[in-house]
């Protein structure tokens, strides 16, 4: 019996496609069906996932145009029949069991939704990215705000693995999160007006408020991918992934809806992820200014590569793909 059905989704870039699809049909050891949803990939890409569907024969997908996670997630649920779904970005590789302990972890508690154990770097010494995180919303000083942590962000997992238990979260990332399909029909389908991740954080706290839970479970592990591996193709899904004319009205969306203020400190600070991310295409640059003059060369560096982008690239080579995506 099919419990579960994989969604495989674009984040910013596709050069990790056979990666993470690879690791999907290596490491799946339970009855499962699987749609993925190819987001205007370029054409090898495009040619690769069509032989694979054909040999597998999974579900595909295709946009002809650049789209957000949200909008992928949307297409994909007519196609899920099953009582889980698992949604799984395209550039999140998973190992050895992660299926099976998703669905255990969600039949033994009832969790709505359950989020796997985040990693990152060198599989073979990995690093945790999330474990656990809350989210929530408090009133501090009758003023909302948005509260998360990352615990155990950057150790190394080996150093903490003895200390990881299942528990109660508050926040499933979408790089890879079961959800119970009959939460999404209770809730509401995923909303576009989310270009960024605020998707995640939106989604996790509607579970809450309708009284179900989310779950952590470290039996399954995944890794992201956190230092992409960009070609000039996946350019153009990589500017706009990082971009303000995604980013921006995700926050004002987010905020409108949970009554917050537009300035939190959570929220703004996605846009110092932002920037992290965004100076990753700049990294050899960066390396050498740290070898000329030290973390002061890659500040200035730092402060010139989002000068770069603000000045030039938002207006112009942004603002012209967000049109010709919007159409």
């Amino acid at each position: 019996m099919v419990n579960a059905t994989i969604v495989v989704t674009p984040w910013q870039h596709f050069s990790d496609t056979a990666t993470t699809l690879e690791s999907i049909l290596a490491h799946t050891d339970v009855p499962y069906e699987l749609v993925y949803v190819d987001g205007n990939s370029p054409r090898s890409v495009q040619q690769y996932l069509q032989h694979q569907a054909a040999k597998h024969g999974f579900t595909l997908l295709r946009s002809d145009r650049y789209i957000t996670s949200s909008e992928a997630r949307n297409m994909a649920l007519p196609h899920v029949k099953s009582k889980y779904v698992v949604f799984v970005g395209n550039s999140t590789v998973v190992t050895a069991g992660w299926l099976r302990g998703l669905i255990a972890c969600a039949e033994e508690t009832g969790a709505w939704a359950v989020e796997p154990l985040y990693c990152i770097g060198d599989p073979r010494r990995p690093i945790i990215y999330s474990a656990a995180p809350d989210l929530r919303i408090i009133e501090d000083r009758g003023v909302r705000r948005l509260y998360e942590t990352s615990p155990l962000l950057r150790t190394p997992l080996a150093n903490a693995r003895a200390a990881l238990k299942r528990s109660l979260a508050g926040y499933a990332k979408f790089e890879c999160a079961l959800i119970r399909t009959e939460a999404i029909d209770h809730l509401r389908a995923f909303d576009e007006a989310y270009t960024w991740f605020q998707d995640a954080r939106d989604f996790s706290l509607a579970i809450q408020q309708a009284g179900g839970s989310i779950y952590f479970e470290p039996a399954s592990v995944v890794m992201v991918l956190d230092e992409p591996h960009i070609r000039w193709s996946d350019l153009p899904l990589y500017l706009l992934r990082w971009s303000d004319a995604w980013l921006q009205p995700s926050i004002r969306h987010f905020a409108d809806v949970w009554n917050l203020r537009i300035d939190d400190e959570t929220l703004q600070g996605n846009t110092r992820f932002r920037n992290m991310q965004r100076r990753k295409l700049f990294g050899p640059v960066r390396r050498m200014a740290q070898r000329c003059a030290g973390w002061r060369g890659v500040r200035a560096v730092d402060a010139a590569i989002d000068a770069f982008y603000d000045r030039i690239l938002e207006p112009t080579v942004v603002a012209r793909l967000e049109r010709s995506r919007l159409g």
